[in-house]
């Protein structure tokens, strides 16, 4: 589950109030019945305070600005009959935040009327049963999108390019789909960048301008990837980088890696040449797999202090590594 699902729960930029807009409150009546009624949101009838603590609980998060429209509708859990997308909610027009958690029901595609929520700052859909494509219109007029999460659903078809054109675009999880085709240019902007794109079925290699896009975090492991990535591992501020169980075919002898890094998660490739000393001395790497790949020699010693030796299972199944933590290397000394 993604962390900003949490944020979304606890952030608040403006007072809420106790009376909602009429308009509003209509349409949170047609959102309820458009999602077959659920037990979940029986409260919710004509005159039920929606703004503020009561309109709070485990499974559905509403807060309003100071003039009673609703900014933020967080839905949690909520045991739909199967449902497609409340149309609805494109009437809610002042909306920054919109998530939807665990509506495993929901089905069909997302609906072009959520063009119509051109303040959304937040667009978190997680474990539904939506499907489609993810359609080139949805991103034309949202250019203050900061996270967009699409995790855990059934979304198929390419990653659209027009993704690129949001600038404000910080935050992207597509996690857990069926995408497939290449990796568009320039997704995520800004500092502190993530990009969370595991776990589909997606081809070709990484293109080259993310060596310059601020990641704090790249995602892609459960792909069919191809390629040299090894540009992303010596760039500034990255602290994850998990390429694990593609086809990506490179030397690994040779490269530096960030200061920064923490975890590299290089597993179930083709990789070939040495482990290099860069890798089992960066200082802040506590996580390292190179489990499955092509790679050969002795392992260079890490020291005792200040780093914890690694465990023998993290460069298992290679071709030809050996040295501690694996058994000794054989060298053959000359006849007699």
């Amino acid at each position: 589950m993604s962390i900003i699902f949490f944020l979304l729960l606890l952030s608040s930029s403006s007072p809420s109030v106790l009376s909602l807009d009429e308009n509003d409150g209509l349409v949170l009546l047609k959102i309820k019945e458009q999602l077959g009624n659920p037990q979940e949101l029986s409260n919710w009838v004509e005159g039920f305070q929606y703004c503020g603590r009561s309109a709070f609980s485990n499974n559905v998060h509403i807060e309003c600005d100071s003039n009673g429209r609703i900014r933020q509708l967080v839905f949690v859990h909520i045991m739909v009959p199967a449902a497609p997308f409340p149309e609805a909610i494109c009437n809610l027009t002042e909306l920054e935040v919109l998530s939807f958690y665990s509506l495993y029901n929901l089905y069909g595609p997302i609906p072009s009327c959520i063009n119509q929520l051109s303040n959304l700052r937040t667009l978190a859909i997680m474990g539904t049963a939506l499907s489609g494509s993810l359609p080139e219109f949805l991103f034309l007029n949202h250019q203050n999108l900061h996270d967009l999460i699409f995790s855990s659903n059934a979304f198929s078809g390419s990653i659209p390019s027009s993704l690129s054109t949001i600038p404000t675009l910080n935050h992207l999880d597509l996690s857990n789909n069926s995408l497939t085709g290449t990796i568009p240019p320039d997704l995520v902007h800004g500092q502190y960048a993530s990009l969370f794109l595991n776990d589909n079925r997606l081809t070709g290699e990484i293109p080259k301008c993310y060596q310059w896009v601020p990641l704090i975090v790249i995602s892609l492991h459960n792909n069919q990837l191809t390629g040299d990535p090894s540009f992303l591992f010596n760039k500034e501020n990255i602290y994850v980088i998990d390429l694990s169980h593609n086809d990506f075919e490179f030397d690994l002898s040779n490269v530096e890696i960030s200061k920064t890094l923490t975890s590299l998660d290089l597993g179930f490739n083709k990789i070939y040449g040495k482990v290099p000393q860069s890798i089992v001395s960066a200082y802040y790497v506590n996580n390292l797999d190179l489990r499955n790949n092509n790679l050969c020699g002795e392992i260079p010693q890490r020291q005792a202090y200040p780093w914890q030796p690694f465990s023998g299972s993290i460069f298992a199944n290679n071709k030809c590594l050996c040295g501690s933590p694996l058994p000794p290397c054989y060298n053959a000394g000359p006849a007699p």
